[in-house]
């Protein structure tokens, strides 16, 4: 077997099935999936007092919203934003569905925690 066919066969051996193989995206996608909890409302209520508690519309899909906002991907978070289907988490929306024990699905993406009605 000659040289170039030996880093010919190095370089196959080397190669990783492209069904396995993740983009940055996808294993992001995979790591606050796996960071994602449901929780009550007691326990997250201090997000809300510092301003950092995040109000994700249900309809949308938070592991792809979490994932946008940390790539701090402006083209598909602004529409969202400008149509409130994300927003700060409303007083209003507080008052009228929080209980200490109503359940969000939610996800840490620093310095917010972003929250999805169960």
């Amino acid at each position: 077997m000659s040289e170039s066919d030996k880093i010919e066969q190095l370089k196959k051996e080397q190669q990783t099935d492209s069904f396995t193989e993740l983009t940055p995206r996808e294993e992001l996608i995979m790591k606050l999936n796996g960071e994602t909890a449901l929780v009550a409302w007691k326990e997250i209520e201090r997000f809300f007092a510092k301003g950092n508690l995040l109000l994700i519309e249900q309809g949308v899909d938070l592991i792809n919203c979490a994932t946008d906002l940390s790539l701090d991907n402006a083209e598909a978070i602004k529409p969202l934003i400008d149509s409130e289907k994300i927003q700060r988490m409303p007083i209003e929306f507080v008052k009228s569905n929080c209980q200490p024990e109503t359940e969000f699905w939610s996800v840490v993406v620093a310095p917010y925690v972003l929250a999805q009605l169960k």
